[in-house]
Formats: C-alpha cells, sequence, structure tokens
C-alpha cells in the first residue's frame, strides 16, 4: 500500500502531517506542491498549535505487509 504524507509547519514550527491513502500513481513533485499550497490557502486544517502556514516536504511511502496463518 502507499501513501502520500504532506508535511506542513503550523503557527508554533511545529510539524503537522497530512496523509492520503493510495494516491494516483505517477504523481509529479509540482502537483502534489499545488495541492500543499491549495490546503495552505483555504485554512481549513487547524492543529494543537494553530493553523497551517508553511510547506514542509512530502513523500510517498509504500509498505509492504506479509501476514501469516498462526
Amino acid at each position: 500500500m502507499k501513501t502520500l504524507t504532506m508535511q506542513f509547519l503550523n503557527l508554533e514550527q511545529k510539524t503537522v502531517g497530512i496523509s492520503i491513502e493510495q494516491p494516483k500513481e505517477g504523481l509529479e513533485a509540482s502537483e502534489i506542491s499545488a495541492a500543499m499550497d491549495q490546503i495552505l490557502a483555504s485554512n481549513v486544517f487547524t492543529s494543537n498549535g494553530g493553523t497551517l502556514t508553511s510547506k514542509k516536504g512530502a513523500q510517498v511511502i509504500e509498505r509492504n505487509v506479509t501476514e501469516f496463518e498462526i
């Protein structure tokens, strides 16, 4: 499973993450950056440390899980 994690800074300069499971394939950095800009401009998300103020980074994490019957 893949997860897109976008990291922002809030008013207290603490990191806040927003994760999206199963993002579309082939995402470009420019698309992610534009989406993060829209999130900041809409001011919809808030955290314990206040509103989101700037972008910190983003990554796609791929995780493989193997279950065993016991």
